[in-house]
């Protein structure tokens, strides 16, 4: 039996855990307790997480991480790590503001932090159901707002130049490469199938390639979108309502909010 312990769940047989040691619920009015904890627990409210991803996109060159001969670099190469953002910062701003717009659901008379997310008093579901329909509206309306009409694939094509004009900073004329005079969607798109297809990495990727440039930034930017439909597509923002499992309940007592602090603290 192979214990895999994962810190956003609780275990559900925590006496054959190597890494938990909460007792198990054993007798039955243990287990009568604890189900009537978890009932009035429920009449209070919910352990809420919430997750926003697929906003940001971005990628990062390495060079020394490459294995490209010393000799194809110029010697005033800058060598340390890029980070190259897909859309610039005034876009990215306005996406992070809606991750913080999100939270700013959550205040002291609806709710309580936790240390996964926070803990939502029953009255208030329906307002935050409602609520983050109204988000995920206001975030498609700004993204089909900013980079539809053509705008997204200029962004992606932006990004993908800047990481590809780096390399060309960075070349030495004794490097083989070859840099295309025009960077076009379809291009990219055909080169990442056929690197899929031959089931090639960053490290098996040949520097001395003329086209390893081009081929370094396609498999550098394979996670991101070529298009806006397929970028939206990945944007997801998950408010999961969690339980807890019945040895947490077993030797509590839940008579209010209160309590359920309590029990978090010794959580």
């Amino acid at each position: 039996m192979r214990d895999q312990r994962d810190p956003r769940q609780l275990p559900l047989f925590p006496e054959l855990s190597e890494h938990v040691s909460i007792p198990s619920i054993t007798t039955l009015p243990e287990f009568d307790r604890a189900l009537n904890n978890l009932i009035k627990m429920s009449d209070l409210g919910a352990f809420l997480q919430i997750n926003v991803q697929g906003l940001e996109k971005l990628y990062t060159i390495n060079v020394p991480e490459l294995n490209i001969p010393n000799d194809f670099l110029k010697n005033t190469a800058q060598l340390s790590p890029i980070t190259i953002h897909l859309f610039p910062p005034e876009i990215r701003n306005q996406l992070k503001k809606f991750t913080y717009e999100i939270k700013s659901f959550f205040n002291s008379k609806n709710s309580f932090r936790t240390s996964f997310g926070y803990f939502l008093f029953r009255p208030h579901f329906s307002l935050w159901k409602h609520y983050l329909d109204q988000v995920k509206k206001s975030i498609n309306d700004y993204i089909y707002s900013e980079l539809g009409h053509g705008n997204y694939g200029k962004y992606f094509l932006a990004h993908f130049r800047e990481g590809y004009d780096f390399f060309r900073s960075i070349a030495d004329i004794t490097a083989p490469w070859e840099f295309r005079d025009k960077l076009l969607l379809k291009d990219i798109d055909t080169k990442r199938k056929a690197i899929a297809n031959q089931h090639q990495t960053v490290f098996t990727l040949k520097p001395t390639e003329v086209d390893y440039p081009f081929e370094i930034l396609v498999l550098k930017t394979h996670h991101i979108p070529l298009v806006l439909h397929d970028y939206i597509s990945q944007v997801q923002i998950s408010a999961i309502f969690k339980t807890i499992h019945l040895e947490y309940l077993a030797d509590k007592s839940i008579e209010s909010i209160d309590d359920i602090k309590e029990l978090i603290k010794d959580m």
